[in-house]
């Protein structure tokens, strides 16, 4: 049974007692798991089943009942073993064999639980649930389980990934560290609780707001776990679009070690993957270690048609470049509406040391590709490591531990630095096309080097724990856990505008910066081609900023689960427990682009406490043992959670579900829950800040302050999820298994910051207008009194110039009042046969949205987003076909996205890619025991993203496509 479980990657799941004493002959050939071990079985009174993917149960069996009043037996014990892949031992052998039973060290059943609740033997829930084996990572041919669950149809990558950063696609800000986190049903990074191990990660990012799943070693992962459903009333806050755990090993047996290699077939990126386990079992007990690192080159926009050059006009689109161009663009200001546009481009090829007014046309733009030198993808290197251990203490207490750690780098061009600049005739090179004595330029400075962000990102989890078994079947569970995440960041090359405006001339020669602009020379705006000096450059180009930010997460954690009473379907089931958590977050950090000498960026330190109590029930109504016509199953689910956190009080949260079977091989389920996301404790607390922008209004754009900060008036968001679906596994087609489930998610007190998601049409949207003053400080005093108060603040970090420059105030601070209806179809589909030697295995999995609907203030119109750009599609889906013949294996899977539109209506094509897989497994016994080998080839036609009209300038929905294009890796993988 282990050998078996180890070489399929499947848990088998079965009582001690039924396989006691028994043995069976050996097995060759190709056949599924199933059918496997239904042949070890053959004449014994033994059958198997699959309850959920990846998980096989052994049972007796019964003859046909007579009648429905006399079922067959269904019930596992609380004796039955689970075996995990990893164990290592070979044969079905008696188990007398103390020295095979010491290397196993098989779990028992009771002591499995599965995603979705908190009562161990539990294998399956009301909620629907997805298990990832290793195997079927490794096959979906990535090399991070971050891009491997990235891929699924049940998340929306528009979020948090490292593709949107420097691509116009993080709307938020939140990223700055490059990481991958999680976004189930498309509500948020936030809305999705990820574990590992089932305990919390640490808040990554700037808010502290999402799990950085960039670090976790691939080469230590046994499976992963997806919840697809609002679950707060078992695992607490966050848990509103559903719960990913991943499980690392816990046993493991001997060596192994990985080495995967790819690139790109049209250039960069390419990456490199090394990883090394070692593992061993004792009397009592056993652990193992894993190192992994991993490497992938950067992705410049260069290397790719669809992300070099800012003028889609060449692909069909529109020309997307910028008004901050090189040469610049003097603006002409409309007193009245506080509109500028630019109006008189600067001539090209010319030094600016001879210009006059009659050089400039009237109505005339510069454009500038301002994709030119940035990275797509930044350069990324980690280190992950892994270690965990057991150890019996008694015969019922178990002491159990893990550290787990990871440290990524990561380093990226950003795009030209650009800027709104003011120059007077205190510039020896001013020239005016009217006779202004001032004007205001749109301008990049294109002489500069791009600016670049580079920095680390730091994962650290470490849980120790004690299992203690009670009475009867009661156990209990007692650990401690913390977690940290760590992000540096240094970006570089950025301008100081004091040294700006000292170069300029519009402030005299500062005694307290070491450059004179009368002897090392005043920066020159109207130039056409390079001929600033590299001491000017050098000046104002010096400008960095360097922030740390540090999110922990502590708890102490206590559970006990057993029965309570027997009916005649089963024993009624319990659990319940208690958790103490705290969480903090810090930021601190130095800037120098405002300043004559770095100084201390406001800082933050918060923190909060959170008390919990919950518990779940389980109530069998009908099993094998009563069942009636129509009644083969039916089970009861009740759950609820209690929270009291430090910082707005109490909340509650109950989750209520059902189980029934009307016939053998279909089961129907449904849930009902509520669950909630407490505001980031940077929402409730970040520092006041105000910065300038030109927000476009029309054909003009708009001279506007713009007010960001925390609230500590927010409430929790809350949600209620409800979900029905079933599962048909028919019995006279075995191996077939057949999936559907609808959701539907209210999601309502959304803590967000309307402006900032959509801020290029903020002053023009009808349904953010409740955020966006007009102002005219030419001609109203309050509106110009206002706006010079705003501006005099020390929380106004940049000046456009005067406050007759600006024509808005939008406020871009956090508030509870937005909602969100998600509704959709989830389908799937798998079946295995073998054919003689041949296996072959079929399987699909699909996700419909078919409404995505925002209300982004209580006033406001709904407008249902789906299948509009940046936002998720109607269709999502994965298909695979895959056969293996004794050492040989190949696979081939479809990838397919959905037509769909941009905020204007224009059509964007919908997508199918295919990927190809061949592998090679080393017959044991032979000289390469032990030895395998994976060629992955990802978009295997080379078939570029649809072409989206992106006013970010790259030619491609960076929310729904990847510039990558096809991508080849070879993985080794040796067995020691």
């Amino acid at each position: 049974m282990d050998k078996l479980a180890a070489q399929t990657h499947q848990q088998v799941l079965y009582p001690s007692e039924l396989v006691a004493g028994r043995q069976t002959g050996a097995l060759r050939g190709a056949f599924t798991p199933q059918e496997a071990l239904s042949r070890l079985l053959v004449g014994s009174d033994i059958e198997v089943t699959r309850t959920q993917e990846g998980v096989l149960v052994l049972r007796r069996a019964q003859p046909a009942p007579a009648s429905p009043s006399t079922p067959p037996a269904r019930d596992i014990d609380s004796s039955a073993r689970s075996v995990p892949p990893e164990s290592g031992r070979v044969g079905l052998e008696s188990s007398s064999s103390s020295v095979d039973a010491a290397a196993s060290a098989p779990e028992l059943i009771a002591e499995v639980t599965v995603i979705g609740s908190l009562i161990r033997g539990v294998t399956d829930t009301p909620s629907p649930v997805l298990i990832l084996d290793r195997t079927q990572i490794e096959r979906s041919g990535y090399t991070t389980v971050a891009a491997a669950l990235a891929a699924l149809p049940q998340n929306f990558a528009g979020s948090v990934n490292e593709g949107l950063n420097n691509n116009g696609g993080e709307r938020q800000g939140s990223n700055s560290h490059f990481g991958s986190g999680l976004n189930l049903r498309g509500l948020g990074s936030d809305a999705t609780l990820v574990l590992v191990n089932g305990r919390r990660m640490g808040g990554a990012g700037s808010n502290a707001e999402f799990a950085d799943i960039s670090t976790i070693p691939t080469a230590a992962i046994e499976r992963v776990e997806l919840l697809l459903d609002g679950a707060s009333a078992l695992y607490g806050a966050d848990a509103v679009g559903g719960v990913v755990n991943i499980i690392l090993k816990k046993r493991f047996e001997g060596a192994e070690t990985r080495l995967s290699s790819g690139i790109a077939t049209a250039g960069e990126p390419s990456e490199f993957q090394f990883a090394q386990t070692f593992g061993r079992s004792w009397s009592g007990g056993g652990g193992l270690i894993s190192y992994e690192y991993y490497q992938r080159d950067r992705l410049r926009s260069a290397d790719r048609e669809i992300a070099r050059d800012a003028d889609l006009r060449r692909l069909g689109g529109s020309d997307q470049r910028s008004n901050f161009a090189y040469p610049g663009n003097i603006l002409r200001l409309d007193p009245v509406t506080g509109a500028n546009a630019p109006y008189w481009a600067i001539p090209v090829d010319q030094d600016g040391t001879s210009l006059g007014p009659d050089d400039f046309t009237p109505g005339t733009v510069n454009l500038r590709n301002q994709r030119l030198g940035v990275d797509v993808l930044p350069h990324q290197e980690r280190h992950s490591l892994y270690a965990t251990a057991r150890q019996a203490l008694t015969e019922r207490i178990e002491l159990s531990g893990d550290v787990r750690y990871g440290r990524r780098k990561y380093e990226a061009a950003s795009s030209t630095n650009t800027g709104l600049i003011s120059v007077s005739r205190a510039n020896p090179f001013f020239v005016s096309p009217n006779g202004a004595a001032s004007h205001s330029i749109q301008y990049a400075f294109a002489e500069l080097p791009n600016a670049r962000a580079a920095g680390l990102a730091e994962s650290l989890g470490i849980s120790l724990g004690l299992d203690a078994d009670l009475w009867g079947d009661w156990r209990a569970e007692v650990y401690g856990a913390y977690a940290r995440e760590i992000g540096r960041s240094n970006n570089t090359g950025l301008l100081n505008t004091i040294a700006v405006g000292e170069a300029l001339g519009l402030s005299p020669d500062r005694p307290d910066t070491p450059y004179s602009p009368a002897l090392d020379g005043y920066f020159n705006p109207f130039t056409g081609r390079p001929a600033n000096s590299d001491v000017v450059l050098g000046y104002i180009g010096g400008g960095y900023q360097k922030i740390r930010n540090r999110g922990v997460v502590r708890s102490l954690n206590i559970k006990a689960d057993g029965s309570l009473l027997t009916l005649p379907a089963g024993s009624i089931k319990l659990a319940l427990g208690a958790q103490h958590r705290e969480e903090g977050f810090t930021r601190g950090g130095v800037n120098y682009t405002t300043s004559v000498a770095p100084i201390p960026l406001a800082s933050v330190d918060v923190a909060r406490k959170v008390d919990a109590g919950f518990a779940e029930l389980r109530i069998p109504l009908f099993d094998e043992a009563n069942r009636r016509s129509g009644m083969e199953r039916l089970e009861l689910s009740l759950a609820g959670r209690l929270e009291r956190y430090s910082d707005f009080g109490w909340t509650g949260n109950p989750k209520v579900g059902a189980l029934w079977s009307p016939v053998q091989g279909l089961l129907i389920r449904a849930s009902y829950g509520r669950s909630f996301r407490a505001p980031a404790l940077r929402e409730l607390s970040d520092p006041a800040s105000n910065s300038s922008s030109l927000l476009p209004s029309g054909a003009a754009r708009i001279g506007t302050l713009i007010q960001s900060g925390g609230n500590p008036d927010l409430d929790p968001e809350t949600a209620d999820s409800y979900t029905v679906g079933f599962e048909l596994a028919p019995r006279r087609l075995s191996g077939l298994r057949l999936g559907f489930n609808w959701f539907d998610i209210r999601f309502k007190d959304r803590i967000d910051r309307p402006v900032q998601a959509n801020i290029q049409t903020a002053l023009d949207d009808a349904n953010v207008s409740t955020f966006v003053r007009r102002i005219s400080p030419a001609t109203n005093a309050a509106d110009r009194a206002l706006i010079a108060a705003l501006l005099a603040d020390p929380a106004t970090r940049t000046v456009l110039g005067p406050p007759e420059a600006y024509g808005a105030i939008v406020d871009s601070r956090y508030v509870n009042t937005a909602s969100l209806r998600v509704s959709g179809i989830d389908l799937s589909a798998a079946y295995e046969h073998a054919f003689g030697d041949d296996v072959v295995a079929i399987s699909g999995a699909a996700s419909h949205l078919y409404r995505y609907e925002q209300t982004v203030t209580p006033t406001s119109a709904p407008v249902d987003l789906v299948g509009i750009a940046t936002y998720p599609l109607d269709w999502r889906a994965r298909g695979t076909l895959d056969w293996r013949r004794g050492a040989l294996g190949a696979g081939a899977s479809v990838n397919y996205t959905s037509a769909y539109q941009d905020a204007l209506g224009a059509p964007i094509d919908a997508m199918t890619t295919f990927d190809l897989q061949l592998r090679f497994q080393a017959p044991s016994g032979s000289p390469l025991a032990g030895l395998s080998a994976t060629l992955n080839i990802r978009n295997l036609f080379d078939k570029r993203p649809p072409f989206y009209d992106n006013t970010s300038g790259v030619a491609y929905d960076t929310a729904n496509g990847d510039p990558i294009g096809r991508f080849m890796s070879l993985q080794l993988t040796k067995a020691w």
